[in-house]
């Protein structure tokens, strides 16, 4: 998802922005959502293991947004959100208050979130701005990145299975100027 946000010429935000240990998480949170008019929440994660609980924080980020585009400024009225899930339906039963919501589901298949991410991102773009590639071509080009990232990190000294949240975002913007380059040089 972070890969086709990029490629798509936007910047993905998440609480792992920030590593300040002094900073509650859900104020960082809060901010960065009442930062940003548009939000991805990926609800499939919440998985119960068992004898424990499922973890909650997808589920209470989207509340956060909705709950902003509800009450807030009207800046926040125009939040829009694509809401994904692993199932289509499977929150009815447990959060029957979205079943309002229109909820995109990916299957837990990268290819299917590509083409979620990819899809919302073209239908909520300025009518004037150039279309997106598309759901394939993103694909194929994710699969190039992962090919190419530990030879493009190489000279940084950085192993591709290590990364933080900011190396992964800065070796994908790498990795877009680096084939930017590689086609004029071509």
């Amino acid at each position: 998802m972070v890969f086709t946000i990029v490629l798509s010429g936007y910047h993905p935000r998440c609480a792992l922005d920030s590593t300040d240990g002094a900073e509650v998480r859900i104020d960082k949170i809060a901010r960065m959502i009442g930062e940003c008019d548009w939000g991805i929440h990926d609800l499939s994660r919440v998985e119960v293991e068992r004898g424990a609980l499922p973890r909650f924080n997808m589920p209470m980020e989207l509340g956060l947004h909705l709950g902003a585009r509800l009450l807030g400024e009207p800046r926040h009225r125009r939040k829009r959100a694509l809401i994904l899930d692993a199932d289509r339906h499977r929150y009815d039963a447990a959060l029957s208050d979205i079943s309002g919501q229109d909820i995109e589901s990916h299957d837990n298949d990268p290819d299917e979130a590509i083409r979620c991410v990819r899809d919302w991102l073209s239908d909520h773009r300025a009518r004037d701005a150039p279309p997106l590639p598309g759901a394939g071509a993103m694909r194929e080009d994710y699969q190039l990145f992962n090919a190419e990232l530990a030879t493009l990190l190489s000279p940084r000294r950085l192993d591709p299975g290590t990364l933080t949240h900011s190396d992964f975002v800065y070796a994908i913007h790498a990795w877009v100027q680096f084939r930017a380059d590689r086609e004029l040089i071509g």
